[in-house]
């Protein structure tokens, strides 16, 4: 009975965020429904503002953040339990890494899996030459560079902060905001400030998700299209949205433990069917050679890519002569990536927060790092690979296809080129509608925990107010894409990065926050270790 009563749900609305973030919402998506060419050319200015001024930062992010979880990992304070002493994990670690790889990374891995590699052989980073061995071989090694260890390290800073307030200190907010109470004080974050910290955390976190709706309809929509020979309309993108809305606003209305457990232990177990599938009936062995010479091309190039700047790409306006920063590699992709890691830590953590209780800080600080970087090399092997061998053997030129078409339909087109191709299409359709359903379910289920005024660790947001973020997020897709097409959705994607801007701020009061309460919790963890051992009793040995 108790077990129903959760997943009910439980906490009144704060409508100090729920009425703001919808109303905020809709300013947005009205004006973009109507002229969304004016609303891509005001956000990409945007874009190129931010990244050209506060790049430098975006940058120092995520080696900062590992250099962070390390000194939490291997410090004083890392055996800390998440939870109360007898706390147990609450789920399998199968079960744990399934729901957060779900959450935090989504179908985007396997639409950019195939496409993000095409990219980089005409346009590579280091001054290498493009279409060169080189270019192939670094653009194999970039995806799991973009989608590993730093990006996951952004997420469990946030992760770490969140599950220690609800599950240590048992904050009564499963909120960001509440996170960083012992750095604003409790004063601060009751008031309008913590209410507009959770309003921005909603924008970004709609503006963010809108990326997987971006590139997962064409993708879906493209096999619907040709496993039923018709052709893919505005109106096919439309059903494939509607269908996949039911699904995800389903399990959003059964819950944690019926709803998204369930379809993230599905859909790891349908993304290895299918990679087993493309690694047999595909090449092999160059995927696998590809594979172990990205490892080293990735670690022996980790450092410059970390902090290469590529200061010397400037731009001379033509009427005053003056030179400006100009927009080279680290602008159009690591730090585009930062940003937007950035904009979908708080909602990202809020989730695995929740799921995380029983573990200690080193369990979830190097578990979520390094199972889930594994899980993206993996994929991000087995599809670029297969990619790059198409494109380089010339048995398929997938970048003519990615200039004329979206990542999504470029993916879906080079998984249709594989053997069994009208067989293997309703899995990847399935696939692809679970994967999404189970992101967007975990992201309506951490929404309604924000719009939520009270909730603790072990509870679950009305199932109404859960079922109303699905609803939202997937009515809001479809009227874009009816309306406007991908490029509001892409509107959409853009303003999520810029939205990172502020929460760069968001992250290191996380860090700084999980330190505060550290120390004033334990204080007998930050005497040195020698020192204990110096002026402890003689053994009477």
């Amino acid at each position: 009975m108790a077990e129903d009563k959760l997943e009910k749900g439980s906490g009144r609305i704060d409508y100090r965020v729920f009425i703001p973030s919808i109303l905020i919402i809709l300013a947005v998506a009205i004006p973009l429904s109507i002229d969304a060419k004016l609303g891509y050319e005001m956000v990409t200015a945007s874009f190129g503002f931010v990244t050209k001024y506060f790049g430098w930062l975006a940058m120092l992010i995520p080696p900062a953040c590992l250099i962070f979880l390390l000194w939490l990992s291997f410090g004083p304070y890392g055996n800390v339990k998440l939870g109360n002493p007898e706390d147990k994990p609450e789920y399998s670690t199968f079960s744990w890494v399934a729901m957060l790889f779900c959450c935090g990374i989504g179908s985007s891995i396997i639409i950019w899996g195939v496409a993000e590699p095409i990219y980089y052989i005409d346009g590579p980073p280091l001054n290498l030459e493009p279409r060169s061995i080189a270019a192939y071989g670094i653009a194999h090694a970039l995806p799991t560079y973009h989608w590993g260890i730093h990006g996951w390290a952004i997420y469990t800073v946030g992760t770490l902060a969140v599950t220690y307030s609800i599950y240590v200190r048992k904050a009564p907010r499963l909120r960001l905001s509440t996170s960083c109470e012992p750095l604003l004080g409790e004063k601060r974050v009751k008031s309008g400030w913590g209410a507009a910290i959770e309003i921005l955390v909603v924008i970004g976190t709609v503006g963010g998700f809108g990326t997987s709706l971006g590139l997962g309809v064409p993708f879906i929509s493209t096999f619907v299209a040709q496993l039923f020979n018709v052709p893919d309309t505005v109106g096919v993108k439309a059903g494939v949205l509607i269908v996949w809305t039911c699904i995800f606003a389903f399990s959003a209305y059964r819950g944690l433990n019926r709803g998204i457990l369930l379809l993230s232990n599905i859909n790891v177990v349908l993304v290895l069917l299918v990679l087993v599938f493309i690694l047999v009936c595909g090449p092999t062995l160059f995927i696998i050679d590809l594979s172990v010479n990205s490892l080293y091309t990735m670690f022996s190039n980790f450092i410059s890519l970390s902090f290469s700047m590529e200061p010397f790409i400037l731009a001379q306006d033509p009427v005053t002569g003056v030179f400006s920063r100009g927009q080279g590699f680290p602008q159009w992709w690591p730090i585009f990536y930062w940003f937007w890691f950035i904009a979908l830590m708080p909602i990202t953590a809020i989730f695995i927060a929740r799921i995380s209780r029983g573990r200690t800080i080193r369990q979830v600080a190097l578990g979520t790092v390094i199972w889930a970087s594994l899980g993206c090399f993996i994929i991000l092997s087995i599809l670029g690979g297969y990619s790059l061998f198409l494109q380089y053997t010339g048995e398929l030129d997938v970048a003519a296809i990615l200039a004329k078409n979206s990542p999504g339909s470029t993916a879906a087109t080079v998984l249709f080129h594989l053997p069994f191709a009208k067989f293997m299409t309703p899995l990847y359709i399935i696939m692809s509608m679970v994967f999404l359903a189970t992101t967007l379910d975990s992201a309506s289920y951490a929404l309604a925990s924000i719009c939520t005024y009270e909730l603790k660790g072990d509870q679950q947001p009305k199932r109404s107010l859960r079922l109303l973020w699905a609803l939202v997020l997937g009515i809001f897709s479809v009227g874009l894409l009816v309306t406007s097409g991908e490029g509001a959705l892409r509107t959409i994607q853009t303003s999520s990065v810029v939205l990172g801007l502020p929460l760069i701020i968001a992250c290191f009061g996380l860090a700084l926050s999980l330190v505060v309460a550290l120390k004033k919790d334990f204080p007998e963890l930050t005497v040195p270790k020698i020192a204990k051992d110096l002026s402890a009793p003689a053994s009477k040995e």
